[in-house]
């Protein structure tokens, strides 16, 4: 509300049409599902990948780029930077890092940080793996401000995994580390 009667003019009607513009703007986001679920994405974030909208908001691609041209087209996102190749790639389009207008230069890397993370499928049940075991584990135990390397070794033996166990170990232990968890050695 306060954003509708920000313009600062003594005149009440330039105010209401100013209003309506911002009215008009938000309903043509909102109207479609994916539109505003990527705003909102990107709010929180300030930056993210195609491939990162894909997977954390689980689109379908073509709906993705349609709503990354929407968005660019009303100059709510900017593409920000081309992400690297990795070593050893063939090549192909290099993805874009899409950012809001006025992004921080550390949302922008974070989320090439998390684009490359999200390439990997070890990461991906990695992190699937700390959501549904450790998160509820943690959260039943509040009276614990950590976790025990062992513990989380032995959540992922009891799990069923196509990787090598202690490569999702170690995966989780980071992800758990990134969000703030002590993780002890």
């Amino acid at each position: 509300m306060k954003l509708l009667f920000y313009n600062e003019s003594t005149n009440s009607l330039d105010r209401v049409r100013e209003a309506r513009k911002i009215l008009s703007l938000i309903e043509s986001i909102f109207n479609s599902g994916s539109t505003g679920e990527v705003l909102l994405y990107l709010l929180d974030r300030g930056a993210a990948t195609a491939w990162l909208l894909q997977v954390d908001l689980e689109l379908p691609e073509a709906t993705v780029y349609r709503t990354l041209k929407r968005l660019r087209s009303m100059d709510l996102v900017v593409d920000a930077i081309k992400v690297h190749n990795i070593k050893g790639s063939r090549g192909g389009p290099r993805p874009i890092v899409w950012a809001l207008q006025g992004a921080h230069t550390e949302d922008v890397a974070r989320a090439m940080r998390d684009h490359h993370r999200a390439l990997s499928p070890k990461y991906r049940v990695a992190e699937q793996f700390v959501q549904t075991v450790i998160e509820p584990y943690l959260k039943r135990n509040t009276q614990v401000n950590g976790i025990d390397y062992k513990q989380i070794f032995n959540f992922v033996s009891e799990e069923e995994t196509p990787f090598h166990i202690g490569d999702i170990a170690e995966l989780a232990a980071t992800i758990l580390h990134d969000q703030g968890v002590k993780v002890w050695r």
